[in-house]
Order: structure tokens, then sequence, then C-alpha cells
């Protein structure tokens, strides 16, 4: 049972797709689309996606955490749709079609003989993995990184391939593709290692090192760097604090200072875990010399190469230093599943991880929709109960407000204040923690002196700085968030009376990562 050894030379057409069939690849297709509509319409919004949809509210040049295209997208979305879920999440939904149409680009350069049943494999295998399903379905940065990466690395590859056959083709493509790797990096930075390596494909290919000689590529490298000005003016303005967040700041301990044993761990097994265990076979097997068809299919291939190799190499690297999150290497797997029918052997490994991925699909779907599934299992992870109850307490808020005929509103965290933003529609919500946040950039940190304000706090707020802003805080209630039998959650409202603000510039404390879904 294979898809089909790998010889040298050997053709697509010589391939055995017996067992995957394509009415079966289309079932599977379409029923993970069905819980991928699910996902979209009925989980609960999370807490950065309210964050991110919070600096959509606040358009500017860019923002602490993130370049800023995401944002202003979903800023137009709310502006046109309004704020709701439907709103919030069709960026998602456009940015996947794109990626969809972009893999059908993949499959007919690849696989011209067989374009539809490997186009149908590359799309379920990237649909079963759980982070490729969930963060093309909610509004974090990746939806949008991973679509403008992929589309840049069909470009680059279709122009390369065109040049080492004729060194005068056509150069729209060049443009096009380091206009889509510029559009990718002013989403997130993570862009940047797709960026490097489409420099290191051309310095190690004897047949495109004639670019080098030429204009257009250095043209094309100001057009990329050139979409990023606005991230550029943004750091300028702020002391370089992004860069410096996500090079430094975040990670526990300083370059040099050791290992932490147990970040480095948890990045390692999450990242197999979460993208699917079977999916490990190929992302080695990549690397296994071999002869392609193509030269596109040879460059392609080489590109995601090297992509994989840097990704993961220096998320590896600052996994020992601290907290590094699993699905920063999306575009590592997205990239692999795009090449992996050139060399992948065995077709049961492609069912195994499609059935098995739905179990994780199916847990995130309950989860995040209904009830945490773990409470079933007596654990009791207040983290993934935090998307959960808003609905009681943002009307909570509004009646407090009115009784005590008080304006400003807050959280204890940056999180549960992008929250009680999004679920009371208003931008101007404070975030009354030390830790640094987009918050510190707008201002939003004290209420002016003197003035009172309605306090929401959860079990990961900082309470102890809020009292610090306040003459006086006073419990108003506490809300119990139950779940079929289980409390997932608490929140508590406070009256903060007399404002006392406190100078962040002296109070911000070191950048710790809140967990993600």
């Amino acid at each position: 049972m294979y898809v089909g050894a790998v010889v040298a030379g050997a053709s697509i057409q010589n391939r055995d797709y017996r067992f995957l069939p394509v009415k079966a690849l289309i079932f599977f297709v379409g029923l993970l689309l069905v819980l991928k509509l699910g996902f979209t319409f009925f989980t609960k919004v999370a807490a950065d996606e309210a964050y991110y949809w919070l600096w959509g509210q606040h358009f500017d040049w860019s923002y602490f955490d993130h370049p800023p295209l995401n944002a202003w997208i979903l800023g137009v979305s709310d502006r046109i749709f309004g704020t709701n879920v439907f709103g919030l999440r069709l960026p998602a939904l456009l940015s996947f079609a794109g990626t969809t149409y972009v893999m059908w680009l993949f499959a007919q350069r690849l696989f011209p003989q067989n374009s539809k049943q490997s186009f149908l494999i590359m799309l379920v295998v990237f649909l079963a993995s759980p982070t490729l399903f969930v963060w093309t379905t909610i509004v974090y940065h990746d939806h949008l990184m991973l679509f403008l990466c992929i589309a840049a690395a069909y470009c680059f590859t279709d122009y390369f391939a065109r040049f080492a056959e004729d060194n005068g083709t056509d150069v729209k493509g060049l443009y096009l593709a380091a206009l889509l790797l510029g559009l990718a990096g002013l989403t997130k930075y993570a862009a940047a290692f797709l960026g490097v390596s489409v420099a290191l494909v051309v310095l190690l290919s004897s047949q495109l090192r004639p670019m080098l000689k030429q204009k257009h590529i250095y043209f094309a490298g100001v057009l990329t760097f050139a979409c990023m000005a606005p991230v550029l003016i943004w750091n300028l303005q702020n002391d370089w604090a992004s860069f410096q967040l996500h090079l430094s700041d975040r990670y526990e301990l300083k370059a040099f200072e050791g290992i932490n044993a147990g970040t480095f761990a948890r990045y390692l097994f999450s990242t197999a875990l979460y993208f699917g265990v079977f999916l490990l076979i190929p992302l080695i097997g990549i690397f296994w010399p071999r002869r392609y068809d193509s030269t596109f299919a040879a460059l392609g291939v080489r590109l995601a190469q090297i992509t994989i190799l840097i990704s993961l190499s220096i998320f590896v690297i600052f996994a020992a230093r601290g907290t590094v999150h699993w699905y920063w290497s999306d575009l590592a797997y997205a990239l692999m599943i795009i090449f992996m029918l050139l060399y992948l052997r065995w077709g049961w490994l492609i069912w195994a991880h499609v059935l098995t991925s739905f179990t994780f699909i199916a847990y995130g779907l309950v989860t995040y929709a209904l009830v945490p599934v773990e409470y079933y299992f007596g654990a009791n992870g207040l983290e993934v109960g935090r998307m959960y109850g808003w609905e009681q307490v943002a009307p909570k808020v509004e009646h407090y407000q009115n009784e005590f005929n008080v304006e400003s509103v807050g959280g204890t965290l940056y999180v549960s204040a992008g929250q009680l933003s999004y679920y009371l529609d208003r931008p101007d919500i404070y975030d009354f923690a030390a830790k640094e946040s987009q918050f510190n950039y707008w201002d939003q940190k004290n209420v002016p002196v003197g003035q009172n304000a309605i306090i929401v706090h959860d079990p990961f707020g900082d309470l102890e700085t809020a009292k610090r802003r306040f003459g006086k805080l006073t419990l108003l209630e506490r809300i119990n968030i139950n779940l079929m039998g289980f409390d997932v959650l608490w929140y508590e409202i406070y009256l903060g009376e007399n404002s006392t603000p406190i100078d962040d510039e002296v109070e911000k404390v070191p950048y710790a990562p809140v967990a993600k879904l």
C-alpha cells in the first residue's frame, strides 16, 4: 500500500494512487470543510482574536506585538460587517480560499497528469493538520501570512524555473513574488524565513546566480522592503520595541545563559502532536536527496527545504531560552505538505494522519464551542475556559457603569481588556496590568487622575497593579462560569475609585507570553 516509490526521473503518471481514490478524498475534504465552517461560526472568540480586533479599531503604522496588515484588514471588515463573528472571521475564510487556490496552482505544475487527485491529497492533509485547520480559521496573523507566503513561494518558484531555462524571461512574476513576500512581512515577522530562503536559493544555484548580474532582483528586494516601511516607521517612533520583544524580551533566559529544558521539550512535543505526528515522516523525508522531473519541482523543494531548516532550527534554539509556541512552525509544515507527494512512499500514512487528526479537530470544536472536554477527564485547566462567559460579564459591566455613573472600563490583563473591548464594542478600554502591551502605546494604562472605573479581573490578571492605580478597590460581584455542570472560570468585577496613575515606564515587567489555543 503506497503512493508510489520515487525513482530518479520517474513521472507522476507512474505513481500508484489506488489507495487514495478521488471520491474518498472529496468526502473527507468536504467533511473537514464543514467542520471548518462550524469552527468559524460556533466557537467562542479567542482572547487574542479580540485583542487583534481592537488593533483594527486603532489604525496605526504598526503594533507592539506584530506588523499591522492583519489588524488593518480586521478593522475594514468590522466597519463593513459590524462587530460579529462573521465580520471578525471572514478575512480568514477569504485567505484560506486564496491558500486553496495556490495549492491548486502547485498541483497543476507539479503533477500535470494527475492534478485533481494530487490537489485533493494536498488539501486533505493540510486541513487534517489540527494546527493548520485552526490557524486558517481564526484571525491570528497566521491565516494571512500563510496565504501570502505560499503565494509568494509559488511565484518565486515559477520565475526561478523560467529563468533557469531563459535568463531573459519576463520579470513580472518576480515583482509579484516580491510584493507578496513584502505583504507577508507586513503581516507577521516569520515571513522573514521565506525571504532569507529565497536569497539562499539564488546564491546556491548555479542556474540562478546570473540573476545577481541583473537589476531586477535588487529592485524586487527594494519592493519587498518598501512594503515593510510602516513597521520600520513604528519601531523608529517607539525605540524598536517590537523587534526587541521578539528577539529578547519574551524569553525567560537571555542568550548564552543556559538551557530551559521545560520550554525546549514542550516546543518539540507540542509541534509534533498538534501538526500531526505522522507528518514528521515527510517533514524529515523532504531532505532525502533525489532528482525531480522538472526544474519547477527541484527549485520549489529547495526553497521549502531551506525555509523548513532555517525556521525550525531557530525556533529550537529560541525554545531553549523560553516559551516558543508550536504554531510558529506553521509555514514550515505548510510548504512541506505542498511538496510531500513528490517523495512520499506510503499511502497509509496519509490516511493515518487524516483519521487520527479528526480526534484533535473534534476536541477543539467541542472545547471551544460548548465546554472544555478536558474537564470530563478530571483536568481543571483554567486557560481553556478564558473564551467563555463574556456574554454574561459584558452586561454586568454595563449595569455597574450605569449604577455608579462610571464611564471608564478596564481589565487586569491585555487579553481580558481586549475581550471586554470586543464584547462591549468600544475601543477605549484600559489594561491595568504591569505587563507591557499595545495598551502602553495607546496610553490606555491609567485612567485620568481622580476618576473612577469598572475593572474586570480573572485568574490570569494582575490585580495588585490595578490596586495601585486607584485609591480604593471594592469587589462588586464574582461571576462563576458554569458549563454543563463544570465551573470553568470566574470573573470578579470591581469598582476602582480615585485614580492615582503610576509610571508604567518604571513599572513595566518583562514580557511573559500568554498561552494560546
